[in-house]
């Protein structure tokens, strides 16, 4: 098996899709559907499941997926040891991030990084920070920018911490609120307590939810629309209309209320260069300070 094989499975994994998988290696399908059965034949088991949703792997093929990662790194990292080329260096890079993060900072962070690492290849997952933290520990993805304090027992870096706001498409008005229509999007069970703790600690009745949405930039856009209120974290501000009410929200002690953004992996990730290349990106991006 050689490094052309290493991407198949790499890229096998991401886009479960054959045909996908030939486009992005620029071989037809018919010859991609043949390495597979060759690999099969070569390691003497089955490796992949084909079902009417995507090819998925067996155990055994997902035994074989976690050694040509490593594998195919080795050898680039080894291409960027001979050649001494710093800014070419390559690879595959597996992110995830949640949702509100990649819509408010994902754009110029992703871009500031391949402007400067053009030759990695990054994989971005967006989805909730809970199910973020289950696929690094799975190490379907390498690292996740989380929102909240999630539970993580290895590398955990503090990014920011953003203020929640109330935003409203009305003049807030917190003795009419309640009838008001307030709108939710999906996250984590973090933010749900969160949001519940608060209203709980502000009002007597319970909130009229009368739509709940994907993620939050949906929910700003619903906003905007003079459909109702929501709780978002600060960064997210930029895309309020400017006629949308905003107010910070506050505890009972009167102080702010935060949206931690954490940077989590595993610390076995950094003997991986482009791993270890985009934590220290992310940190000179915010502005972290080593111990």
């Amino acid at each position: 098996m050689n490094n052309t094989d290493w991407k198949i499975l790499i890229y096998l994994r991401e886009e479960r899709s054959i045909n996908k998988v030939a486009k992005r290696l620029f071989m037809t399908q018919p010859s991609l559907t043949y390495r597979l059965s060759q690999m099969e034949k070569e390691i003497g088991c089955p490796l992949f499941i084909r079902t009417n949703k995507g090819v998925h792997f067996t155990d055994a093929g997902a035994r074989l997926f976690s050694f040509a990662e490593k594998e195919l790194q080795q050898y680039q990292d080894m291409k960027n040891y001979v050649t001494h080329e710093p800014n070419s260096i390559s690879g595959v890079l597996r992110i995830g991030a949640s949702q509100s993060f990649s819509q408010s900072h994902g754009p110029a962070l992703l871009k500031g990084f391949v402007d400067e690492y053009s030759d990695i290849e990054i994989s971005l997952t967006t989805d909730t920070s809970d199910r973020l933290v289950k696929l690094v520990k799975k190490e379907d993805i390498h690292l996740a920018i989380v929102r909240g304090n999630q539970e993580w027992p290895e590398s955990d870096i503090l990014l920011e911490d953003a203020p929640l706001y109330l935003i409203s498409a009305k003049p807030i008005d917190f003795s009419t609120l309640a009838q008001q229509p307030s709108i939710r999007y999906r996250s984590d069970p973090s933010l749900d307590e969160l949001r519940t703790r608060w209203w709980r600690q502000n009002f007597t009745k319970s909130p009229h939810f009368s739509l709940t949405v994907s993620d939050c930039n949906t929910c700003v856009e619903i906003v905007n629309h003079g459909l109702g209120h929501s709780l978002i974290p600060a960064d997210m501000l930029p895309k309020c209309k400017p006629n949308v009410d905003r107010q910070m929200i506050y505890n009972s002690q009167k102080q702010p209320i935060y949206r931690p953004s954490h940077l989590i992996f595993k610390e076995a990730m950094l003997q991986s260069t482009p791993v270890r290349i985009f934590v220290d990106y992310v940190k000179k991006y915010f502005k972290i300070k080593d111990n």
